[in-house]
């Protein structure tokens, strides 16, 4: 009950801080919410992903999730075997939130991509369907959940992907070996605290002053809060933008150093 009390408030203390269009006087995000978040274009591409998605909520077999802690209160407990269906309707990127990081990956045309946590692929393949000729490189700690993914990308004819399997302590550095300097990195393994302020301090590393960094679920929990408040806090990040459900990190030199808060 404690912890849905804490989301309650956590809601209610977002939605006070809200900021209307009006109140946006940094042209760089007044961009951002023109063109990202309210542009609700209905690309051709969504249906490639609605079709997946449909699919895969149709998939009655099990698989062995692992659970390196992203969806503990879908799936408790480290390793169990779930429905295919199941994971799809209650874990993977909604059709909102995936809609929302194609129209940024679309606006922005982020080169490289590296993403933490690929589950079933689906926000995986709304980055590959919004920029064909990126190159993406996608850590699943789970090995059956990535061998559902690649048979989504093959089914998709999604040829830019590039799957890496294992824990994020292991695979992390390998990665950024592969993609040492990405445009775009998107946290979506370990809604923890510790993990997730250790990834982001191993991804700064490798930052240009381009590169956006997409934090999902910053309210999951006051760890993960704690978490989104050292990240707005450190001393490279310049603009961040809180849409309760997700944070995007900029650090872009020009800008000034600012926390906005945006309805989604």
């Amino acid at each position: 009950m404690s912890r849905k009390v804490d989301l309650i408030l956590g809601f209610l203390r977002y939605t006070l801080r809200t900021q209307s269009k009006y109140r946006i006087h940094s042209p760089f995000v007044f961009d951002f919410y023109k063109n990202v978040l309210t542009d609700h274009q209905d690309h051709s591409q969504f249906r490639v992903v609605n079709r997946l998605r449909k699919e895969l909520e149709s998939v009655s077999r099990f698989i062995k999730r692992k659970d390196l802690g992203a969806r503990s209160k879908d799936f408790p407990g480290d390793q169990r075997f779930v429905r295919v269906s199941d994971i799809a309707r209650k874990s993977s990127v909604s059709r909102k939130k995936g809609e929302l990081l194609f129209r940024f990956v679309w606006h922005f045309k982020p080169a490289n991509i590296l993403e933490l946590g690929t589950s079933l692929g689906l926000s995986t393949a709304y980055f590959s369907l919004a920029a064909r000729d990126s190159r993406i490189i996608t850590i699943e700690g789970c090995i059956d959940s990535a061998s559902v993914a690649q048979e989504n990308f093959d089914k998709a004819g999604l040829r830019n992907i590039q799957i890496i399997t294992g824990n994020f302590e292991d695979r992390l550095v390998e990665a950024l070996a592969l993609m040492p300097s990405p445009d775009l990195v998107f946290f979506d393994g370990n809604h923890k605290m510790k993990p997730t302020l250790s990834y982001f301090e191993q991804c700064l590393q490798h930052i240009h002053p381009g590169t956006v960094f997409i934090f999902d679920d910053i309210h999951w929990s006051k760890g993960m809060e704690e978490a989104w408040k050292c990240i707005c806090s450190h001393p490279k990040v310049k603009v961040t933008i809180d849409l309760y459900q997700m944070g995007f990190v900029f650090f872009r030199e020009e800008l000034s150093k600012e926390t906005f808060v945006l309805r989604f």
